[in-house]
């Protein structure tokens, strides 16, 4: 089980979370209102290890934990669709 998460990385159209010494990739997009980007959206069907395995549901509830633990001393800004 992943016990940490250290960094998060996104792209236009991805996610990279790093958490212990492991990579988990997602997809997803930036959403916007008024004109203005306002989150990303993470598509957790799409969460995969580097190697290509999917998580399980159980894996993405706990990387979901993770995230809102990491973000207590960042800024929010994906948006679950779990």
């Amino acid at each position: 089980m992943i016990e940490a998460t250290m960094r998060i990385h996104i792209s236009s159209s991805s996610v990279i979370f790093e958490c212990d010494d492991i990579a988990i990739i997602g997809n997803g997009e930036f959403r916007a209102s008024s004109g203005k980007v306002d989150g990303f959206i993470l598509y957790a069907d799409t969460l995969r290890y580097e190697n290509g395995a999917k998580l399980s549901r159980d894996e993405r509830e706990n990387l979901k934990c993770l995230y809102q633990h990491f973000v207590l001393n960042h800024e929010d800004f994906i948006d679950w669709d779990i």
